[in-house]
């Protein structure tokens, strides 16, 4: 029976070019550029011939286990705040293992420039000194702190089984030598750092670190220097490692995250808890039919399947890439559907109930007027999708993708999302919701207004705005940085010796569609993207 999803393949781990950070560290610029060469090739060979992309992936077993989770998963536990959804799980995630493309969908920033794909980036020869550069700051300068950190004043080391705090350089630089050099697998390297540089993070506790810094006259830099050029740099951090840590697999997520943006699915469980919100009041009904004007990556379509068992689902998807197709007449939703009702709802139960689809190989603007799609008209109990960004994701060469079909933008919001919204309204029945996932997207360096101009259809179109989902996304290094107000205001804080008070600027998130949340016993900022309900009179 042929598997329509890749499984986990360690032949990059076990590989040769699966080096330690230390080799990677001390290499010099030529040795680096040869192994990057090398690495690219070993990923490209495993990706078109085995059809396995640079991720850890999990075997059958696991990607079952995975989507059995989702069924009895306490959605209601990822709205954290009012409307605000933080989904922080992987659960569900592994249907993208059906989806090997997805890292070689080209991501677009200008009309005339020309989309880039990570796949892109392994490659095009011509993307070579491009990715040594990339390279070099995530593997030799650890840019995500994945294989070293950053020695403070008063950080304590138990690295010797006797604690140890950090006070100065000097200090620590001999207590390394006396007590850990040769004797424990550690080591440190110096990560040059602008002069200038400023914490800008969101975590306000790391902002008052005082990391230790030294020098280019530093009596240790030519042994642990990286291989920079000293003369270009003044200030350098001091950075601590445990030695034998292989780049990856905790490396490829650089590759997803820096290199290029790249297309990332609906998360599945956030899908299952809208499906189940939206759908409350009429959850007794004997059919409820959902319809996803873009299917995308299955997200939303194994997020119907989960849905709980009170209610009986008929999800209705659409998506004209024909890159997902599998056999005569079926595609990659059809594998998915039918992989999770036989593997999870069908077994080991003695009532097994299976939620039912429908899908079609359209555009969603053209779908209105397919006469196998006719009879849904006034019949949909919901509508909820993440439509393409205009031409943000170029998914495939499909001349029917609606970012080759209307290469400017007014006409994509005429030619696209106008017909795609109106289908979506007149087939919806009354006392139903919308849900539209979508955010502003930069592209030729502005951002378009796809939440104004969308938001603007549905009202023009008689349909009434309830309230905005705020669907916040991952941390990472890097993100979600903040800017001074300019403002202060006085902390009050408990000690063992009594109140502490501090004065503090305020600051706000620099990112459009951010969020300030309690996590624990701080508040952070997190970037979210919008999903706008509205309801239909």
């Amino acid at each position: 029976m042929t598997k329509w999803f890749y499984e986990r393949n360690d032949e990059l781990l076990n590989s040769d070019v699966n080096k330690t950070f230390e080799e990677l560290l001390w290499m010099n610029q030529d040795e680096f550029r040869q192994w990057v060469i090398d690495m690219r090739k070993t990923v490209v060979d495993l990706w078109n011939n085995k059809g396995v992309p640079p991720r850890v992936g999990a075997n059958e077993a696991e990607i079952i286990s995975n989507f059995r989770e989702m069924v009895s998963f306490p959605v209601h536990e990822i709205e954290v705040e009012k409307d605000v959804v933080r989904n922080s799980t992987i659960v569900g995630n592994r249907v993208n293992q059906f989806f090997p493309t997805m890292m070689k969908t080209a991501i677009s920033y200008t009309a005339k420039g020309t989309p880039r794909s990570i796949y892109d980036y392994f490659a095009d020869d011509a993307l070579l000194d491009t990715f040594v550069i990339y390279a070099s700051r995530h593997f030799k300068r650890d840019s995500f702190y994945h294989y070293s950190s950053v020695i403070s004043e008063n950080d304590m080391l138990e690295i010797t089984g006797r604690p140890y705090v950090v006070s100065t350089p000097e200090e620590f630089v001999k207590w390394f030598a006396d007590e850990v050099e040769g004797k424990y697998p550690y080591s440190y390297w110096l990560c040059p750092v602008k002069e200038d540089k400023k914490y800008t993070g969101y975590n306000v506790q790391l902002g008052k670190k005082k990391n230790l810094f030294v020098d280019a006259t530093f009596d240790v830099l030519s042994k642990h220097k990286t291989n920079v050029d000293a003369d270009k740099f003044n200030k350098y951090s001091i950075r601590l490692f445990k030695l034998g840590q292989k780049v990856f697999p905790l490396g490829l997520k650089a590759f997803r995250v820096s290199f290029c943006q790249y297309a990332v699915n609906f998360p599945p469980l956030t899908a299952r808890y809208l499906y189940e919100r939206f759908t409350e009041h009429i959850k007794d009904q004997k059919l409820i039919t959902i319809y996803d004007p873009s299917s995308g990556w299955a997200g939303r379509l194994l997020g119907a399947m989960a849905v709980d068992d009170r209610r009986n689902i008929h999800y209705v998807g659409t998506d004209p890439n024909t890159d997902h197709n599998t056999t005569e007449g079926r595609t990659k939703y059809h594998e998915v559907a039918d992989f999770f009702n036989s593997n999870v709802r069908e077994t080991g139960s003695l009532y097994p109930k299976s939620h039912t689809y429908e899908m079609f190989q359209l555009g969603s603007e053209v779908i209105g007027d397919d006469l196998r799609f006719q009879k849904y008209k006034g019949k949909l109990d919901l509508v909820f999708t993440s439509p393409p960004y205009f031409a943000k994701e170029v998914y495939s060469d499909d001349p029917e993708q609606s970012c080759h079909k209307f290469t400017e933008y007014d006409a994509w919001v005429e030619g696209f999302l106008r017909p795609t919204l109106k289908t979506a309204v007149e087939f919806l029945a009354s006392d139903r919701y919308l849900l539209w996932n979508i955010a502003d997207a930069a592209f030729d360096k502005k951002l378009l207004p796809l939440e104004e101009d969308s938001c603007k259809i549905l009202r023009e179109l008689g349909m009434e705005y309830v309230t905005t989902v705020k669907m916040t996304l991952a941390q990472m290094p890097g993100g979600n940085r903040t800017v001074e107000t300019g403002e202060t205001e006085e902390i009050v804080s408990n000690t063992v010796f009594g109140e502490e008070k501090e004065t503090v600027s305020i600051v706000k998130g620099m990112m459009k569609n951010y969020i300030e949340i309690k996590s624990g016993s701080k508040n952070i900022f997190l970037k979210y993207e919008p999903v706008f309900v509205f309801r239909k009179p």
